[in-house]
C-alpha cells in the first residue's frame, strides 16, 4: 500500500474562521483592533487582498499585535506563501512565548509554524515545532498526527505508531489518527490491525474516502474482491472523481471477469485526471 501523506493544511483551513474567538489577545490600539475586525469580515467574504491590507494596517498601528501576526501568517499559508507565514508566526511567537496565560495560543502558533515548515519539506524544523507544541500542550492531538506523518515519511514506523497511538489516547474520536495508524500497520505487515483501524476510522467518519480506498486496497491484495468492490464503490459514492478508486475498482472488475465495467472505470479514471489507467485500457480494452 502506498503511503498517504496527511494534509495538514486541512486543519488550518478549519481553524482560520475561529481564530477571533480562540485568540484573546487584544491590541493596545483601538484602531488596530478595528482593522483586525474588518480583516475578519473581509476574509468571510473571501476578499483575501483586502484581508491582508487590513491586517497590514493593524500591524502598522500596533507592532505588538500578536493576533494580527497570527492571522496574517495563516492567510499567507492559505495563499501558499510559506516564507511569509513563517515570518509572521515567528513574530507572534516572540510576542507571547513568555506569557504563561497564552499557552494555548502559543501551542497553536508552534503547530502552524510547523505546518508551514512541513509544506516546505523542512521536516527537521517541522518536527522541532511539533515537539514544542506538545511540550506546551501535551494533549494537542493534531501535533502528534503531524509528527507521526513525518516519521512515517521517513519510514520510522515505530515512531509513527507511537505518535498516532498517543493522538488516539488524547482524542479517541479522531478518525485521521486511526486511518494513518492503519496505513502504518499495513505497511509493516499487520493486516488485521490495519483493517481494525481503518474500520474504526470509517465508524467515526462514514464519508472518509481515503479510508475506503485504503481498506479496499487491503481487501484487493488479499483477493477478497467482493469486499474491495464494495469499498471502492463507497469511496466513489462520496467522491465520484477519485481517479485512484476508479482505477482500482476497474482492476477488481477485471479480476472478476467483468470486462465492460472494468473498461468503463478505467476510461472514467482517465477523464478525471488519472494516468495509470491507460496501460490497462491498452491491455484489456482493445477490441
Amino acid at each position: 500500500m502506498q503511503h498517504v501523506r496527511i494534509n495538514i493544511q486541512r486543519y488550518l483551513f478549519l481553524f482560520f474562521c475561529v481564530l477571533t474567538n480562540a485568540f484573546q489577545l487584544n491590541a493596545q490600539d483601538t484602531k488596530a483592533m478595528s482593522y483586525f475586525e474588518k480583516a475578519t469580515e473581509a476574509y468571510q467574504r473571501r476578499n483575501l487582498d483586502l484581508t491582508k491590507s487590513y491586517l497590514d494596517s493593524a500591524i502598522n498601528l500596533d507592532n505588538k499585535y500578536a493576533k494580527a501576526y497570527a492571522r496574517r501568517g495563516l492567510l499567507a499559508y492559505e495563499l501558499s506563501n510559506m516564507k511569509h507565514a513563517l515570518k509572521d508566526y515567528t513574530q507572534a511567537i516572540l510576542l507571547v512565548k513568555k506569557d504563561r496565560k497564552q499557552k494555548a495560543f502559543l501551542a497553536k502558533l508552534y503547530y502552524r509554524r510547523g505546518a508551514a515548515y512541513y509544506q516546505l519539506l523542512d521536516y527537521k524544523h517541522a518536527i522541532r515545532d511539533f515537539d514544542k507544541t506538545i511540550k506546551v500542550a501535551p494533549n494537542y492531538t493534531q501535533a502528534y498526527v503531524a509528527r507521526g506523518a513525518i516519521k512515517e515519511d521517513k519510514e520510522d514506523f515505530k515512531g509513527a505508531l507511537k505518535d498516532y497511538t498517543k493522538a488516539i489516547e488524547t482524542d479517541s474520536k479522531y478518525a485521521m489518527a486511526y486511518y494513518n495508524r492503519g496505513l502504518v500497520y499495513y505497511n509493516i505487515g499487520k493486516e488485521t490491525k490495519a483493517l481494525k483501524d481503518l474500520e474504526q476510522a470509517l465508524n467515526l467518519n462514514e464519508k472518509y474516502v481515503d479510508a475506503y480506498i485504503a481498506r479496499a486496497f487491503a481487501f484487493q491484495e488479499g483477493e477478497n474482491y467482493p469486499q474491495a468492490l464494495k469499498d471502492y464503490s463507497n469511496a466513489l459514492k462520496y467522491n465520484p472523481y477519485s481517479a485512484e478508486a476508479l482505477l482500482n475498482r476497474g482492476i477488481v472488475y477485471q479480476k472478476l471477469g467483468q470486462k465492460d465495467k472494468a473498461c468503463n472505470d478505467w476510461r472514467q479514471s482517465i477523464k478525471v485526471g488519472g494516468v495509470e489507467a491507460q496501460k490497462y485500457i491498452d491491455k484489456f480494452c482493445k477490441e
